[in-house]
């Protein structure tokens, strides 16, 4: 079964990233995870992801901001900016 897209989730909190692994990865989506904006990035540049899924705050990065960084990289990948605040 081929994948239904590529999605990257950046978030700094474990228990969501897995659990936001394990639902799209269920509902057929290939997931890679990144736990702070520079790790996202160097996925980025090393692959293309159709959605982007970016929490607002991260230890290294502001995820609003990190998005302008994102679209540079990627300008033809949806951006979703998630947060809890």
């Amino acid at each position: 079964m081929s994948a239904k897209g590529r999605l990257l989730i950046i978030d700094d909190e474990p228990q969501l990233r897995n659990m936001l692994q394990r639902l799209f990865s269920g509902e057929g989506y290939a997931v890679t995870t990144a736990e702070n904006g520079t790790q996202a990035l160097a996925k980025l540049k090393a692959q293309a992801f159709e959605v982007i899924l970016c929490d607002v705050r991260l230890p290294d990065a502001n995820g609003v901001e990190l998005t302008k960084a994102i679209k540079a990289l990627r300008s033809d990948a949806a951006v979703i900016v998630l947060t809890a605040f």
